[in-house]
């Protein structure tokens, strides 16, 4: 029997049964360190969505018709036109209720291009029932910095124009004369709307 246990074959033998056992020892060891996993995520987007005037802007970036000037009762002067002297008002109501970012708000005014009525002024604006900002330049600027968590996201300003007679008019009564024939009094409202990324 010793002899059986010293041939080679038995010692082969023994070697695959002890080669089988190591391999399924490792295969076992590997098995309890391999795994796989997969998943899929939805973010929420920002809201980025302007009302001016009660109009979308982001999809009608033009909201002309929506500014409606109401002129100040003069006796001398028919409702709802403009001639020299007169004075009014515009409103610009903003509503940012469907905005979820920090930003920016820049409004900018002029005269039109084809604007004829060099005496048409700015002197002044308002947000909400606040006081009246005087205006001086011809084009005036108005930032406003909106916070993410602000309690009013629907703004009025509402802004103050007149045609000058007198002190600082650039027209005489003549050219306001030839204004009534073939002049026009308009101006353009410019607004943008800029994220604030950073604090």
């Amino acid at each position: 029997m010793n002899r059986f246990f010293r041939s080679r074959k038995f010692r082969l033998f023994l070697a695959c049964i002890s080669l089988f056992l190591l391999l399924d020892m490792v295969q076992d060891t590997y098995a309890k360190y391999v795994s796989s996993a997969s998943a899929s995520g939805n973010f929420t987007i920002a809201k980025w969505s302007f009302l001016v005037n009660n109009q979308d802007v982001l999809s009608n970036d033009d909201f002309s018709t929506t500014i409606i000037p109401t002129f100040d009762a003069n006796a001398n002067i028919r409702s709802g036109v403009i001639s020299p002297t007169s004075t009014g008002y515009f409103d610009i109501t903003i509503d940012s209720t469907n905005v979820d970012v920090a930003f920016d708000e820049t409004i900018t005014l002029s005269r039109s291009s084809t604007n004829t009525v060099t005496d048409l002024v700015f002197t002044g604006y308002k947000i909400n029932n606040g006081n009246v900002v005087s205006l001086s330049s011809a084009s005036p600027t108005i930032t406003t910095a909106h916070s993410l968590n602000e309690s009013t996201t629907v703004n009025t300003y509402r802004f103050y124009i007149e045609w000058q007679d007198g002190q600082g008019e650039t027209m005489d009564n003549e050219d306001d004369t030839e204004a009534t024939i073939d002049g026009e009094a308009s101006i353009d409202v410019n607004l943008q709307f800029i994220q604030r990324a950073t604090s």
